[in-house]
């Protein structure tokens, strides 16, 4: 017996030491990663949240295609943290090692082709003010990315603490606090731009408008801080019908933050304000159009400075947040008025090539088209026609939008049908794709209304957030829906230079993971029935699918590690499939990575590689 125990001890050991070993080998081989990596990605990397700089969810590998797809296989899979919060993030891969942030904070660095641990860092939060930062951050929220470059991991944990980390161990090298009041989260993680970590903020429960930082690489230092709402006296002031500065709430930049090397330019969105209702906020009839929220930016990465704004929806009484990332694309711009679902498209604009901002920055489904350099309007469109009934109208030219007053709170009282809901549209991860070769963009949405009405029978305070209360709180898993219809997930392409649909995609369950698409003609998405599945880029008709375990709801991403393709994608999140009858489950966290079967030749060339 003790003979047995003493082998057991032994090989147990000697399995500690090879891991040791092998971790060892891959950290020793890290090259840091440099500003020209980031603009040009190696297509075996996945660097950065939305793959490159421009954001495209794109990626030129194409080992895995559309003629091999249904030999996917699972070929790894890990567990991670389920304390305290959702799964949602994308993994980054560098070099074969891929940095994984999970609930609560923590960052692991994982073998990308076998899943083993490398490293891991639990950070030690920091005291926290009268806020609720905390119980947002952890509970409905985990960070999406997390940036690397140089040596260094980046991220912004729960107490609003930017930290930078040893890529090659996972070490704390230095953490700052951007401000212990508890209100602030960070949902989005920050981006490296042009040598600068820059950081939004998510302030939900906050008595105040939310900021965005940067930071010196090498410190932390913070260089500039950017409010989001006007203080008194500031441009944009008037615009918030009289309302106190201390009554401006809520209002953050949780999306994601985008860099434009070309241009060096910044750009982010912001979200609405608390409470929902103008009643509530003692703005109706008063034309608030409360600037600062819902707002585009284009900021200088060194400075802060702000070079254009726009604000894509003003009045927001529907909790709308324009705060997700939109993309950066160099196209003919040709906008076709009478596309489906257009909402407004300038004419005069006729451009051979145009560097643009596009993608669906908002709850609603709408799809937006702006120059990159300056914010000129280029086109608005729906999903399809009739999918929101926000919008009034659109300027066709200035690209100002008039509200629907018949869904706006301007009387004690009054109940309001709209759509999209709060709940999408798009929400969250669900970021759009662009595929080069086809010059389309890609967007999952769902088909959801709401009616609500205001708590006008109880004072707003940042507390209760938006104030609002769903009519059919008997039964939540079953929202309204636009002429009777079911809940419906869809998938939209569209031409990026015209505004015209490509085709779509419907389903029953919603879509709730970003799109990832490939140069191997695939589409890459998943929805709350736990289908992990791919679509032609040509048809966008599913050709390959498989169930997992609990609910898709991050980023999925691909990369290559010695010549072999992988698929990742992150699930465990339970939200409501928003329909009762589909086979939705609260699993745990976990991460999937799928391959093709490898032949005995490509094993065999693996091993000569690693014995030279």
């Amino acid at each position: 017996m003790k003979k047995a125990l003493g082998l057991l001890t032994v090989a147990l050991f000697v399995g500690v030491m090879v891991r040791g070993l092998l971790a060892q080998g891959l950290m020793d081989k890290f090259v840091p990663v440099t500003e020209k990596d980031l603009e040009n990605p190696n297509p075996a990397d996945w660097l950065m949240l939305g793959g490159n700089m421009e954001h495209w969810d794109y990626s030129p590998l194409e080992q895995i295609n559309r003629k091999n797809i249904n030999q996917l296989q699972l070929v790894w899979a890990r567990q991670f943290s389920t304390q305290g919060g959702r799964a949602g993030s994308s993994p980054i891969i560098h070099n074969g090692i891929m940095y994984l942030i999970t609930p609560v904070d923590i960052v692991t660095a994982i073998d990308a082709a076998t899943g083993s641990r490398l490293w891991e860092y639990k950070p030690e939060l920091a005291g926290f003010g009268p806020g609720r930062g905390l119980i947002h951050h952890h509970y409905y929220n985990v960070t999406r990315g997390i940036s690397l470059y140089g040596d260094k991991i980046f991220t912004v944990n729960a107490d609003n603490t930017m930290v930078a980390l040893d890529a090659r161990t996972g070490e704390v090298l230095w953490s700052v606090s951007r401000g212990n009041d508890g209100y602030v989260a960070n949902t989005s993680g920050p981006i490296v731009a042009h040598g600068i970590v820059i950081a939004g903020g998510s302030c939900q429960n906050a008595p105040f408008g939310c900021y965005v930082t940067g930071h010196d690489i090498e410190t932390g230092k913070e260089l500039w801080r950017n409010d989001v709402i006007p203080h008194p006296g500031q441009p944009g002031d008037d615009t918030w019908g009289g309302a106190p500065f201390e009554n401006r709430w809520c209002t953050g930049i949780w999306g994601q933050i985008v860099y434009d090397p070309v241009q060096n330019l910044v750009h982010y969105g912001s979200s609405g304000t608390c409470p929902a209702s103008d009643w509530e906020r003692g703005v109706a009839g008063r034309n608030a159009t409360l600037a600062g929220t819902d707002t585009r930016w284009a900021v200088r990465p060194d400075s802060g400075e702000v070079v254009w704004r726009r604000q894509l929806i003003s009045q927001d009484n529907w909790d709308q947040e324009c705060t997700f990332e939109m993309m950066l694309v160099d196209t003919p711009m040709h906008p076709n008025p009478n596309a489906e679902g257009m909402l407004a498209a300038n004419s005069n604009i006729s451009e051979k090539k145009v560097r643009t901002l596009v993608g669906m920055p908002c709850k609603n489904p709408v799809f937006w088209a702006l120059e990159a350099d300056n914010g000129k309007f280029f086109y608005a469109r729906e999903t399809f026609h009739g999918a929101e009934n926000i919008y009034k109208s659109i300027d066709p030219v200035t690209g100002v939008p008039t509200i629907n007053q018949d869904v706006v709170y301007d009387h004690e009282g009054k109940k309001i049908f709209y759509c999209s809901s709060h709940s999408g549209g798009r929400d969250g991860q669900v970021a759009p794709a662009y595929d080069p070769k086809r010059n389309i963009m890609i967007e999952a949405t769902g088909n959801i209304c709401t009616e609500e009405y205001s708590r006008d029978d109880r004072k707003p305070i940042p507390e209760y957030t938006y104030n609002v209360v769903e009519k059919q709180v008997q039964n939540p898993n079953v929202p309204l829906m636009k002429d009777g219809q079911y809940p419906v997930g869809q998938i939209t392409a569209v031409d990026v230079g015209t505004g015209n649909t490509i085709w779509q995609y419907q389903q029953h369950a919603y879509n709730y993971s970003a799109v990832l698409a490939t140069a191997g003609g695939l589409l890459f998405n998943g929805d709350g029935a736990r289908y992990f599945f791919a679509l032609d880029t040509d048809t966008g008709k599913k050709i390959w699918e498989t169930r997992l375990g609990s609910m898709c709801c991050g980023y999925p991403v691909t990369y290559a590690v010695d010549g072999r393709q992988y698929i990742a994608v992150v699930a465990g999140y339970g939200r409501n499939s928003l329909a009762p009858e589909i086979d939705n489950i609260t699993g745990d966290n976990m991460v999937y990575v799928f391959s093709l079967p490898e032949s005995s030749s490509d094993r065999d060339r693996k091993r000569s590689q690693k014995e030279k």
